[in-house]
């Protein structure tokens, strides 16, 4: 009995030493993997706070008072600074009247009271950094201005997310975000029109006037490659206020609305991008083809057959007309007012209608054998019905691009 002590031993030094392998090979895989091995480490500040409460906004249940708006000396606005970066441009579709963008945004505000930290209770660290899921989960434990994109179709898909808690209670949050944003087009210079495609922006939950947007930097950026029929010009931001019916009023006077510079109203943030139509393509094969059939009909009109009777009117180019006319429309919807092509079309219409009337009575005086008045007929489409039609187009697309918008 007095060796029974020495099998136990061994067996419990069999036992320890084929456990302690697969603890640290396991360890070693669950900490290669850059997620866990964050959270890990975010655990692993949690152990080395002062009591269980020092911290309750970042660690434990959610609680509703870290989820309250920050409170400010005098009941002033919080400050919530926004800036956006608009990385690329995916598409441009003009029939639904929307764009789909991929954007870079910061979010930055202070919540010094519940959010601020010593260092030493988080292994030294000046910034607490949350990635994607890590950060998903941190947001829903504190107060956010809730950013929203409100001229989005739907809900924005965020690829990247990141955010950032300062050890003196300054929240920043990054994200790149895809988005289909619809905005107002105005076509009526189609196919040499400019617009301008917004991205709107306001802390969509605060309807109380409790949070105001300013900018976080002088200029955004934009570093987009726009698509081949588009050019695109400066990305800028204006800050502005937006009172509506379903925001409060400033007093309780009725129809008291708020202070004209805002003071008391939260904001409205639109960025815009100049976008210029790179109309080459559009010419080549829709306009100047329409051209190029009135010349063709122009230049039918000078020739003679045999008889010295105006040759047979080219009922094919009216064909043509039609069937390319329809062109530049398929890539529009339908429109209330008339385009700047709807108008070059109406000429054209009217000029090939006008030359086949011209056409038809030149035939009857042929057939009168008045070759006066078919001499005549021919000098009115050559030398005033084709010139004037030239003249008229090259007029009407001047006008549009520099004097007038062609309401």
């Amino acid at each position: 009995m007095r060796y029974t002590p020495f099998p136990i031993l061994l067996l419990f030094g069999f036992f320890f030493s084929a456990i302690t392998p697969l603890e640290a090979s396991t360890e070693n895989r669950i900490s290669d993997k850059p997620l866990v091995k964050e959270l890990l480490s975010v655990i692993q500040d949690a152990k080395t706070q002062n009591g269980p409460n020092k911290y309750p906004c970042f660690f434990g249940p959610v609680q509703k008072r870290c989820k309250e708006r920050p409170q400010t000396k005098n009941a002033k606005q919080i400050k919530v600074q926004n800036t956006l970066r608009l990385l690329d441009i995916l598409e441009i579709n003009q029939i639904k009247g929307t764009w789909t963008v991929r954007a870079f945004m910061l979010t930055r505000w202070k919540d010094r009271k519940r959010l601020r930290f010593n260092r030493k209770d988080f292994n030294d660290r000046t910034r607490l950094i949350y990635n994607d899921v890590l950060a998903d989960e941190q947001i829903k434990r504190i107060w956010t201005p809730n950013i929203t994109v409100i001229n989005a179709i739907s809900e924005r898909n965020r690829e990247k997310l990141t955010l950032t808690i300062a050890r003196n209670g300054t929240v920043q949050v990054k994200e790149i975000f895809t988005a289909e944003i619809r905005t107002n087009f105005d076509y009526r210079k189609f196919p040499f029109d400019q617009q301008t495609a917004t991205i709107e922006i306001e802390p969509f939950t605060e309807i109380n006037k409790s949070v105001r947007l300013v900018p976080a930097v002088r200029k955004s950026g934009n570093s987009s490659t726009p698509p081949d029929t588009w050019e695109a010009g400066e990305f800028t931001g204006v800050f502005s206020t937006r009172p509506g019916a379903r925001y409060e009023l400033s007093s309780d006077k009725p129809g008291a609305w708020l202070a004209p510079d805002g003071a008391n109203d939260f904001s409205l943030v639109t960025y815009k991008l100049e976008l210029k139509r790179n109309y080459l393509n559009f010419l080549t094969t829709a306009i100047l083809i329409l051209f190029l059939h009135a010349i063709a009909l122009w230049f039918s009109a000078m020739s003679w057959d045999q008889y010295k009777q105006s040759i047979d009117w080219p009922f094919p180019i009216l064909i043509s007309i039609i069937i390319f006319s329809q062109f530049g429309q398929s890539i529009l919807p339908s429109l209330s007012y008339l385009t700047l092509y709807d108008i070059l079309r109406v000429q054209l219409y009217i000029y090939f209608l006008a030359d086949l009337l011209v056409w038809t009575a030149s035939r009857r005086l042929a057939k009168l054998q008045d070759i006066p008045a078919q001499i005549k007929s021919k000098q009115l489409r050559v030398y005033i019905l084709g010139p004037v039609f030239i003249i008229l187009w090259a007029v009407t697309i001047f006008l549009s691009e520099t004097f007038t918008s062609l309401y």
